[in-house]
């Protein structure tokens, strides 16, 4: 009886460990995705997008290079605050706000479909 007992707590281990390899390995380090060194003095404004479209960019009211889908386009700008504007280029979708653009640091904004509102991109942001 000892020895099954024993096999059992191994089984338990060796379940918990294949659980745990499983959930570590999709993970995603975003931080390693954003290779960009910021120019002395500026700041850099980063739009991940993460959605199946093209997104028309927008810094304080003018038109910047567009970020194609499922890449990441580099804004290096003086730190400051500015009014940022997302236009889907072939869908209704959008998004407006603003961001901090911080010096030496990197502005990132991950933009993905909003499955709760076909009119709007889901913006997140964050800083590297």
């Amino acid at each position: 009886m000892k020895r099954n007992a024993d096999w059992m707590k191994w089984l338990g281990v060796l379940a918990m460990a294949a659980t745990v390899t499983f959930w570590g390995a999709g993970c995603d380090d975003d931080e390693d995705d954003f290779d960009h060194d910021v120019p002395a003095g500026k700041g850099t404004l980063v739009v991940d997008n993460n959605t199946p479209d093209r997104v028309r960019v927008f810094i304080a009211g003018a038109q910047v290079q567009s970020v194609g889908k499922g890449d990441e386009r580099y804004y290096d700008l003086d730190p400051g605050l500015y009014r940022i504007a997302l236009d889907g280029e072939d869908t209704d979708r959008f998004w407006t706000g603003e961001a901090d653009v911080l010096q030496g640091r990197l502005t990132i904004l991950k933009v993905s479909d909003d499955l709760g509102d076909f009119d709007e991109f889901d913006v997140d942001l964050d800083f590297d």
